[in-house]
């Protein structure tokens, strides 16, 4: 794949400016919620080097007859192109192979878009975004950073015995998750949590497979040290109010 792709939409220009501001803001939150302060500096480069991506409109003198197809699907890419309306640049990619957060940044981009037209320059043939999509899954993305980055992070041994404080946490949360169970209150525990930070819910849903170890339980949520620790504890708390009320 070229360093510059294209994209072509049929949603209007204000429509996809809005998208991308609200697309961006996002991954950053998500970034900040993942990953430590120290571990957003250790990656600071690779972040650095994601793609820039700007909506526009499309050039006037610019038709279909500058692409190059696929022959399988000429025509139904002409009639969509026809129908486009804005167009959004993606420049200075760097290789995918090497940055597997900007393969996560345009997997991300994809899902707020609905189809688009995909022009990744040279000689390449255009493709829906299906096909785009499925090329892209053949390179690592965020998620291999974190499997990478937490099991540095939680050096805890693999052992039934408690000895780092979130070994303690995950162990008394699992002892009041067992109280809850028993207590038949887990429709008011999941009312409850819609309301409290996304990351409590996280780690509620993901302790649904019981026993897990913290290592495990952690790379499962794909949270920060900081957070999971922070989250784990208030929902301890959270659970034993609520197993203590009659």
């Amino acid at each position: 794949m070229t360093r510059a792709h294209y994209l072509y939409s049929r949603l209007g220009l204000k429509e996809m400016e809005s998208i991308i501001k609200d697309f961006q803001e996002k991954f950053d939150e998500t970034l900040k919620d993942t990953f430590s302060d120290e571990e957003l500096d250790v990656f600071e480069k690779k972040l650095d080097d994601i793609a820039a991506i700007f909506a526009q409109p499309i050039l006037a003198d610019l038709s279909f007859d500058d692409f190059y197809p696929d022959p399988a699907l000429e025509n139904e890419q002409r009639i969509f192109f026809e129908s486009c309306r804005s167009s959004i640049s993606i420049e200075n990619i760097p290789y995918f192979e090497s940055n597997p957060f900007q393969v996560t940044y345009l997997k991300d981009l994809f899902t707020r878009l609905d189809e688009v037209l995909v022009d990744c320059g040279g000689v390449s043939q255009l493709q829906f975004k299906e096909k785009y999509l499925k090329d892209l899954s053949r390179f690592k993305d965020m998620d291999s950073v974190i499997v990478e980055v937490i099991p540095k992070t939680i050096v805890t041994p693999k052992s039934s015995v408690p000895v780092h404080p979130i070994d303690f946490l995950v162990r008394d949360v699992y002892l009041e998750l067992a109280r809850l169970e028993a207590s038949e209150k887990q429709e008011l525990v999941s009312e409850e949590l819609r309301s409290m930070p996304p990351a409590m819910l996280t780690i509620f849903t993901a302790m649904g497979e019981k026993n897990l170890h913290p290592e495990e339980l952690a790379m499962k949520t794909k949270l920060n040290l900081k957070t999971f620790g922070d989250s784990l504890e208030r929902l301890k708390f959270f659970l034993r109010r609520i197993n203590e009320t009659n």
